[in-house]
């Protein structure tokens, strides 16, 4: 079965929350990589906006490993963002 839909990824979604959900799923090192596979299908595919979205996605994860305040440091409202983190009760 093939998902499709009628808007660009970039028109449907903030880089900021594409970055916290692939860092919910993939933790950081999975988030890089499933980012820069999106900005090579998107490449291939001709897709200029939608690549130009994930080199942003990306961009955000590579300064986020770079820096000293990592990814298990994150919380938000409803908890922390590492995957490998306890869930609030």
């Amino acid at each position: 079965m093939t998902v499709t839909q009628n808007r660009p990824t970039h028109e449907i979604m903030d880089t900021d929350a594409m970055m916290v959900a692939f860092l919910r799923e993939y933790g950081l090192p999975g988030a890089r990589e499933r980012a820069r596979h999106h900005i090579g299908r998107c490449v291939e595919a001709g897709l200029e906006d939608d690549a130009a979205f994930w080199m942003r996605v990306s961009n955000q994860l590579e300064t986020l490993a770079s820096s000293d305040y990592g990814p298990g440091a994150l919380f938000m409202s409803s908890g922390p963002i590492s995957p490998t983190a306890t869930r609030p009760g």
